[in-house]
């Protein structure tokens, strides 16, 4: 990792958080790359929230760990993207990312499928509707509510690092926030590493002064490679991208759901 620490004051950060305009589909990033090796606070955050904007298509895949008294947990996260609408996401539950303890998230921009293997459960309905008015342009974009161009499962790790708009906001900005310097994630990409100290969270038990986040963006496209959790000098989760890539042709037969007929569809 190379380069001197810089503390990014909450007050700036809230400036540069501007949510892109409900119709974000149909514009290209006002930023299109990062001007020198070492970016503004407010041109880096600007740059993460118009992640999805830099890529037709996207191919992720996420190891999730985590740490706690009952030993390691793992979580694998495989992501197909392609703008606009279409998503698929699978989560396998456990080491080597095999088994059928897995779930199936598809969406096509209106309605969303699921598929829970654990219990051969199948849903489908349509995505859920915004409150009115939360998407006008002339509101404030602190007020606005984020409309991607392509939905992912809510408050997935997915959903987190291909939108970082909605973790900058609701997380990052309630920290103290330094970057740290540069490194190499997910197979050689150049990473912007940055820590927040002291976010604002929900979880209780890790609401603490010592507890802290490393994150790792992409300097490309402003997507995150890396989330990692600590508390005082001991990491609780680390999550990290292993394999990514963009803009290929990405074919209908992979936005889509293979379940036999004796699955329970219960909505």
């Amino acid at each position: 990792m190379t380069g001197a620490a810089r503390v990014y004051n909450r007050a700036a950060m809230h400036d540069a958080l501007e949510a892109p305009p409900p119709n974000a589909s149909l514009r290209a990033p006002q930023l299109a790359t990062l001007q020198g090796p070492r970016p503004s606070m407010r041109e880096l955050f600007s740059f993460m929230s118009e992640a999805e904007l830099r890529f037709r298509t996207l191919r992720m895949r996420i190891v999730d760990r985590r740490f706690g008294a009952a030993g390691e947990n793992s979580e694998t996260s495989e992501v197909w993207l392609r703008h606009p609408g279409r998503a698929k996401v699978i989560q396998w539950r456990g080491a080597g990312g095999a088994g059928r303890d897995f779930d199936v998230w598809l969406g096509d921009g209106e309605r969303v499928r699921t598929y829970d293997a654990r219990n051969h459960v199948v849903t489908d309905r349509t995505l859920p509707p915004r409150p009115v008015g939360s998407t006008r342009d002339d509101l404030p974009g602190f007020a606005r509510v984020h409309v991607p161009v392509t939905p992912l499962p809510p408050e997935s790790l997915a959903n987190t690092f291909i939108h970082p708009h909605g973790f900058a906001h609701n997380v990052l900005a309630s920290g103290v926030v330094r970057e740290l310097g540069t490194t190499t994630l997910a197979n050689g990409r150049e990473a912007l590493i940055l820590r927040c100290d002291h976010p604002r969270i929900s979880h209780v038990l890790t609401d603490r002064p010592d507890h802290w986040l490393e994150l790792g963006v992409d300097r490309q496209t402003g997507v995150l490679l890396l989330l990692a959790e600590h508390i005082g000098g001991r990491i609780t989760r680390h999550a990290e991208v292993t394999a990514l890539a963009f803009d290929e042709t990405l074919g209908d037969e992979i936005f889509t759901i293979h379940v036999s007929a004796d699955a329970t569809t219960i909505y």
